[in-house]
């Protein structure tokens, strides 16, 4: 123990010759390593390629039915609301009404707030046409994207002036992180702080946009059988998602709002944000599942030639509608699937043309306009400011991190487990997968002034490889040390001379992530695939370290190896790896900027696109910090 805090002490201050000098040479002696960034890219795409459910024709329309109920429930219970309250899914309409705005064009808006799930309250209009005299009309669902207007939003607003005009109700409901619910709490990748407490924070998105439907279907003047839902970009992702799950739904329109997430793979503009990838999604369902599910039902899909935000239609037809086809041609109902590529102004848009698209899809399977020419007309003077459309909103409205810190509280669920059921509930947590690696290559010594470096080349499972550098002193080493750090092995030829200069042989990684073995794109797009296909990123970084130092233990007859990790991501991935490694693997551990708590991870601050890896569904229901860390000192220095 002494030994190694001054280990610790040397990584801080460090004042021999050998750290300040030569450190340069070695840092470009790090960058030449046997990994190339295309591997990296191209063995990431494959791994979460095979890893998408695919979508299969079936024989006839009827076993598509008993599939189609089979993927809807799965992904209703194993995605969207596991480990949720059975409360939320099965909550009663609750609305807070206020004074109507009355106009003089044919219709009234109705003002209101609608539970979404306990404590958290969406803001909703109903533009209702006048005369309906308790009659029952088709009602649309209208939702929106990422338009910070919300519902004021002027394109929205036409949509749902005209709709009324049209004879029909339409709703215009509020999207968490946007308009009246535009604030720090509602930004859309926190559903993460849900999931790593083992409760799906895609059940908040999906609540917001089915109470909805939940008051639309109770509305006075609304024919419950006649339900449609129609939305741009974040809309069209909200309109595919609750009208394939609820069966509700009768007609959809999304326009440029989804794809298949093989699209996504190779478009990082179309990848979007945490609930449009959800954890385990990939692996019961794409979302050519979901358009399939829609089948008999009519559905107009609309993308744009020039799109300027994602889904370019280009880039989408071939993957996203075409797939579809063949199940509404077994349902003999070819007619009720249509596609649409707008060119005019052709770019991230719900405008006029869009529009016009839908009131004639509406017209020819919804809602019967009874128009021998269809036409928007709605004047400037009926689009109302964001203030004269604002609802009183709940001072004390709940949010994601409001709903996070409530679930915390009652974490982590450790009671009356031994420590090997604690290790089998964190190998279940992260997937674990139970790897050994081998050395696809592995180079002979190259001298970088005082270093001895080897560059090696590891295959850890069957699909994954990493780079691997070991660097040591021209004489023999006795100890070894295996660094892992956040930005990567070559931000720190530093340390690695530190520790060389104390004795060690330096076994420096960069897991799947970080580093060189950081795919393109962002770090939390990235992960994103990963979680969706029902893989961890956590667990793949955990795996990949201990196969590798299991294989090098082995092959070059080290003992055991000790560990400094740089950065709250590798203390956290060192930490999981020692609780789950063979005994004899490691000794000490130091960790620098390791995380006080796992309970930062749920702070309003806190930012999963930094440290993407720790959200690992569930992690936070089971375990602190603490059981980690004692995991992983029973497992190694007993």
């Amino acid at each position: 123990m002494k030994q190694f805090a001054m280990i610790s002490l040397l990584l801080s201050f460090c004042i021999t010759p050998t750290c300040f000098g030569q450190t340069g040479e070695l840092k470009q002696a790090l960058a030449d390593g046997l990994m190339q960034a295309e591997q990296v890219d191209s063995q990431f795409k494959e791994f979460v390629r095979v890893r998408i459910k695919t979508l299969e024709v079936p024989a006839d329309a009827r076993q598509w039915e008993r599939q189609a109920e089979e993927i809807r429930k799965q992904v209703l219970d194993e995605v969207v609301f596991k480990g949720t309250p059975e409360k939320w899914r099965k909550m009663s309409v609750n609305v807070r009404r206020f004074e109507s705005i009355k106009t003089e064009y044919g219709y009234s808006i109705e003002r209101m707030v609608i539970e979404a799930v306990p404590g958290l309250w969406v803001p909703a209009l109903i533009y209702v046409p006048d005369g309906l005299n308790g009659s029952r009309v088709s009602a649309v669902l209208n939702v929106n994207g990422h338009s910070p207007d919300g519902k004021a939003y002027r394109d929205k607003q036409y949509r749902c002036i005209q709709q009324a005009k049209f004879g029909m109700v339409a709703m215009n409901i509020e999207w968490l992180g946007m308009g009246q619910l535009r604030s720090s709490g509602y930004q859309h990748n926190h559903l993460a702080k849900l999931d790593v407490l083992g409760v799906s924070g895609l059940s908040v998105f999906f609540r917001a946009m089915q109470c909805g439907l939940d008051v639309l279907e109770q509305h006075e003047n609304v024919n419950a059988d006649a339900l449609a839902v129609t939305g741009l970009s974040g809309g069209g992702w909200q309109t595919i998602v609750l009208s394939a799950l609820d069966q509700r739904v009768k007609l959809c329109v999304p326009v440029a709002g989804h794809s298949a997430l093989s699209q996504r793979l190779e478009h990082a503009g179309s990848i979007g944000d945490l609930e449009q990838v959800p954890t385990d999604l990939a692996k019961y369902a794409d979302y050519t599942h979901l358009n399939a599910l829609m089948v008999p039902r009519p559905m107009l899909m609309i993308y744009n030639a020039k799109d300027n935000c994602c889904f370019v239609a280009s880039t989408v037809k071939g993957n996203t509608f075409d797939p579809t086809v063949p199940f509404y041609e077994l349902a003999g109902v070819k007619d009720h699937l249509a596609y649409y590529e707008n060119h005019d102004p052709g770019d991230h848009n719900y405008g006029a043309d869009n529009r016009l698209q839908l009131y004639r899809f509406l017209d020819l399977h919804f809602h019967r306009l009874d128009k021998q020419s269809i036409e928007e007309n709605v004047a400037d003077e009926e689009i109302l400011s964001a203030e004269q459309l604002a609802i009183p909103v709940p001072e004390e409205n709940q949010d994601f991190d409001t709903l996070a810190s409530r679930f915390a509280d009652e974490l982590p669920v450790v009671a009356n487990k031994t420590l090997p059921q604690l290790r089998e509930q964190l190998r279940t947590t992260l997937r674990y997968p139970r790897w050994t690696a081998s050395a696809d290559r592995f180079t002979g010594p190259r001298e970088v002034g005082e270093f001895v470096v080897r560059y090696l080349k590891v295959q850890t499972g069957d699909e994954l490889a990493i780079g691997a550098t070991m660097v040591e002193g021209k004489e023999s080493s006795e100890k070894s040390v295996l660094l892992l750090a956040d930005n990567g092995v070559i931000q720190n030829a530093d340390k690695i001379a530190e520790l060389v200069e104390d004795g060690y042989r330096v076994i420096a990684i960069d897991p799947i992530q970080v580093g060189q073995n950081k795919p393109s794109g962002s770090l939390y797009q990235c992960n994103l695939f990963i979680h969706s296909t029902g893989q961890r990123t956590l667990g793949l970084q955990a795996a990949q370290i201990n196969s590798t130092v299991a294989m090098l233990r082995r092959v070059l007859a080290l003992g055991k190896v000790d560990v400094v990790a740089v950065g709250p991501r590798m203390s956290l991935a060192a930490r999981c790896a020692m609780a789950l490694a063979d005994s004899e693997d490691y000794g000490e551990v130091r960790t620098v900027s390791e995380l006080g708590s796992l309970a930062q991870l749920v702070k309003p601050a806190a930012t999963y696109a930094v440290f993407p890896e720790a959200y690992c569904f569930g992690l936070m229901r089971h375990f602190d910090l603490q059981t980690l860390k004692l995991l992983g000192h029973q497992n190694h220095v007993n």
